[in-house]
This record gives structure tokens, sequence and C-alpha cells, in this order.
């Protein structure tokens, strides 16, 4: 006789089993209400938080998938920093965001990564025990290396802590990508589901662009100091993904509906279809420069300097693979429009502070030696000196190759910081102890070492690799956009971006989307052999 947790007829199909688990869920949720009643009537952000996590566990029993796509248009919708004025940016950071919620002592993010991930892992806990094994996929070894380095970095991290929670902090850096990968892999099974999953992210985004837009042009908006900033943290990369992935369309795009607008007329009713087929594709050609354009004029709204060489090496990415297919004219089409609706921001939108802002920005974007002077708003002298100063501490320790482990601090031992209310915290500033820099790869160095460093890095660079392999055959319009998404999303994120919690998740995302191509490369069906999973289990 099977196990009762491998069998359906009390968890799902029964009525008996559904009002049981109804019944449990309502009686926890009350007890939750209950005990958080004070502080939801005291904070609207922690009441509107929890009313949308618990929107997401109901929506979790109907149907899994869907919740779990919702919960990607929200990665790319959601707004990093709802402050107000430069000194709330300084006191406050993210203290009135969904980020900043905690449920008896937890994250909310944190929770609800536990929430998608124990139905994952029941589901799979289940299967595994009516076939005898657990399953794996082709490019989970991929990511072999990285596991190990986050369980080695937790050893010498019980020994070199700062705090506990320096320490914890410092798990969920990987752990987040590690989890979200699973999560991803064995939920959105097919290339279809991550096809849909970007564009859903990708309208959401755009439609929050629009209000980033409309509120900048009303006067609102982060107020810091002398311009109004419309965008901050993880949107800027995002950014750039948006103005690389619609280049990429319009290379990828355009050869299919060439091919198809241009096919030869048999008939009347082949000459309709190609009417049709010419008609869409110059549609959507010109919807495609229009939005190049308009991601554009927002990436230099956000004066993200970094933000500005992460679109450069993209765009790159997208000629090189496409060099073939390239038209001039389509190339100066998106140079001219996006240059075109700049400089129509730029004179007829913006107040006088806000282009002397821009140019400020644009002329001194990649001069390292002011931004070296100046310390502040450009920041490269902080991160230089924050090399600095980690280096010292890890020949001072004798660490170099393994690292002090998760937790650890690095202090101003060779050079001392200059103020900078914007980098670092208050306490820290004055103490001269730090836990993080503004470098992935320095902080990881700090903690595992210039070895686990490199194996960090090779585990992503892997799942890159193995994309662009794919990239590079034939595949139908779609698969190679999706691809494309993949790709420069591992390219941006993964480098210096694993600080940010929803930046995480979407690079487990891109991660989870490789491991799908990858193991339904060598077939002919779009599945990986994962049974589909309806609901969460």
């Amino acid at each position: 006789m099977r196990l009762a947790v491998t069998q359906r007829e009390w968890w799902m199909d029964t009525r008996a089993g559904q009002a049981a688990q109804y019944t449990v869920l309502a009686v926890a949720l009350l007890l939750l209400l209950i005990s958080l009643g004070e502080k939801m009537t005291a904070s609207p952000t922690f009441a509107a938080s929890l009313a949308v996590m618990f929107s997401a566990i109901v929506l979790m029993l109907v149907d899994f998938r869907l919740s779990l796509l919702l919960f990607v248009g929200f990665l790319f919708s959601y707004e990093e920093f709802n402050i107000v004025s430069e000194q709330a940016f300084i006191e406050q950071n993210i203290a009135n965001t969904v980020m900043a919620v905690k449920l008896f002592g937890f994250a909310l993010m944190d929770v609800i990564s536990l929430v998608f991930l124990v139905p994952v892992l029941l589901r799979e806990w289940r299967m595994a025990v009516v076939r005898g094994r657990w399953r794996w996929m082709k490019s989970d070894m991929y990511l072999l290396p990285l596991a190990s380095v986050w369980a080695y970095g937790i050893v010498p991290g019980l020994l070199n802590m700062h705090s506990t929670g320096d320490f914890t902090w410092d798990l969920r850096m990987l752990l987040h990508v590690l989890v979200f990968y699973f999560i991803f892999s064995r939920s959105f099974t097919t290339r279809h589901d991550y096809l849909h999953a970007l564009l859903v992210g990708g309208g959401v985004f755009l439609v929050k662009h629009a209000v980033f837009f409309y509120r900048y042009l009303t006067g609102g908006g982060l107020q810091t100091g002398m311009y109004n900033r419309v965008l901050l943290g993880s949107d800027l990369p995002l950014t750039a993904l948006a103005l690389a992935l619609t280049v990429a369309a319009l290379f990828i795009y355009r050869s299919r509906w060439r091919d198809q607008g241009d096919a030869p007329a048999v008939g009347s009713i082949a000459a309709l279809q190609a009417a049709r087929v010419s008609t869409g594709a110059k549609l959507l050609h010109w919807t495609l420069l229009l939005l190049a354009a308009y991601f554009s004029v927002m990436l230099i709204a956000g004066l993200g300097k970094l933000t500005y060489l992460q679109a450069a090496y993209s765009l790159l990415l997208v000629f090189l693979l496409h060099r073939k297919e390239i038209h001039k004219r389509t190339v100066f089409a998106v140079i001219a429009f996006g240059a075109a609706a700049s400089l129509l921001v730029f004179f007829t939108v913006l107040p006088a502070d806000g282009r002397t802002a821009i140019m400020y920005a644009l002329s001194s974007a990649f001069n390292w030696w002011d931004a070296l002077k100046l310390y502040g708003d450009l920041s490269f002298g902080t991160r230089l000196l924050e090399v600095v100063n980690v280096w010292a501490v890890l020949m001072r320790e004798g660490a170099v190759l393994w690292g002090l482990g998760w937790g650890a601090a690095w202090r101003e031992i060779a050079v001392h910081m200059p103020y900078d209310g914007g980098s670092f915290a208050v306490t820290e500033q004055y103490t001269g102890v730090h836990v993080q820099t503004h470098i992935d790869a320095i902080t990881f160095m700090l903690k595992v070492g210039i070895v686990g460093t490199l194996a960090i890095y090779a585990s992503l660079f892997r799942f890159w690799l193995d994309a662009l392999r794919m990239y590079r055959r034939r595949h139908a319009a779609w698969e190679q956009w999706t691809l494309m998404a993949l790709m420069l999303m591992i390219m941006i994120f993964a480098p210096n971006y694993l600080y940010f919690i929803r930046l995480k998740y979407l690079l487990g995302f891109a991660l989870a989307g490789v491991a799908v191509f990858t193991g339904t490369d060598d077939s002919s069906a779009a599945h990986t052999g994962i049974a589909h999973p309806d609901h969460a289990e």
C-alpha cells in the first residue's frame, strides 16, 4: 500500500481533503492576523504587504504557476525606494517599503520565498517516493561549485562573523539564487513558460516606467537635491535590459518578417496573407523603434553611470550575434530615434536644474580622476578604497585564498574612508567597520577568498555559455528572443547586483530558463520531461 503522501486523495482531490486544507489555512491566517493586529493598524505598508502575501498564498492553492507568474511581474514592477527627500534617502533608506517589512523577525520576502519553496519541495519529494529516486536536471551540476562555496563559507563565518544579523544576511546572498533556481526550474518547465513570464514582466515594467515618467513631469519622484531622480537601485539594470531586448527584437524578428512578407503571392488569398504579414511587420517595427527611443530616454533619466556601461556591452552583444542580419538603416534609425527623443525631453520637459544635472552626469560619467576626488555621487573613489582595505585585511589574516566566511567584516586599516552618507550607515562611518562593499566580487573575496569567488562566477558563466551556444543554433524567433533575455539577465545581474533581493530572484529565474532550454535542446518537444505542475501540491 502506497504512503498517503504519494496519493492525491486526501490532499487535493477529495472534498474532505479540500475542506480540511482550507480550514487549516483559514485558522492559521486568522491566528496570524490576530497576532499582528497592532502592527497592521500602525503601518499601512505592513498591512498592504501582508494582504498581498495572503492573496498570493490563496492563489497558490488555486494555480501555483499563475501565482509564480504574477510574482515575476511583481519583481519587475516593484519600486525599490519609497521616499521623498534627500534627508529621507540618507536616514530612512528603504524603511517604508515592502523590503523592510518583517514577520516575527523574519523579512517578508524571505517568508514569501519559503511559501513558494515548500510546495515545490513537497511535490518533488512525493515524486521521488513514487519513482524511487530524486529528480535532477542536466544543468543542476553547474551550480554545484556555487552551492559548495556557499556551504564552505558557513564554517569560517561562525568564527569570524561580525554579528548574527550580518551572518544571516550574507547567507541569503547566494541562497536566494539557489532557491529560486530550484523553484522556477521545477515549476516553469517549458520554453513557453519563460517567454510568457518575460512578456508579463516586461509589460508591467513598461507600465511602471510610464507612471514614473508621468510623476516626473508633474514634479514628483525622488528628490535628491538638485534634480528629480526617477529610477533608483535595481531599476537601473532593468532599464538597460529593456533597451537591449527592444533592439534585439528588431534584429531577431526583422528578417523573419521580411521573408514572410516578401513571399511570392500565389492567388488572391496568398496575396492577402502577404499583405497582412507586411503590414503587421511594419507596425511592430515602428513600435519597437518607439520603445527603443523611450527606454533610451529612461536610461538617461536614471543617471546611472554603470547602467550606461551595461547598456553599451549588452547592445554590443546584440550587434555581434546579429552582425550578418544588421542593416545600417535599422541601426541609424534606432540611434536617431533615441537621440531625438532624448533631446526633445531634454529641451522641452526638463527644468534648468534638471538639464544641469544631466550634463554633469554625462560629462563626468567616466572621468575616474574626478570621481576619485569627489568620492560622493560618482563613488568610484569609495569603491577603490574599499578594494584597498579589503585586500589589506585579507593579507593581515592570511585569508586571501579562502576568505573569512559569511558575516565577516573589513576595517579601514589601510586608508580611512571619507564620509559618504549614501554609501554606508552612520554607525559604519564612525566605527570604520563594514560588512559589505559596493562590488560583489570584492565582497565575495572577503568572505570566501579568491578561490571561492572564481568558483561562484564560473558557475554563473557556465549557464551563460550554454545559452550562447544554443542561441547560435537555429531556433524560432521567440526562442531566440527568450534566450537573448536570459543571457542579458545573467550578464547584467550576475557581476554586481546580488545585493539587490529581487535581482537575485530574477537571476535564479534566468538560470532556470537556461536549464530548461538545455534540457530540451536535443529533443523536438519543448518540455523537460518534468510533470506539468497544475497546482501547488
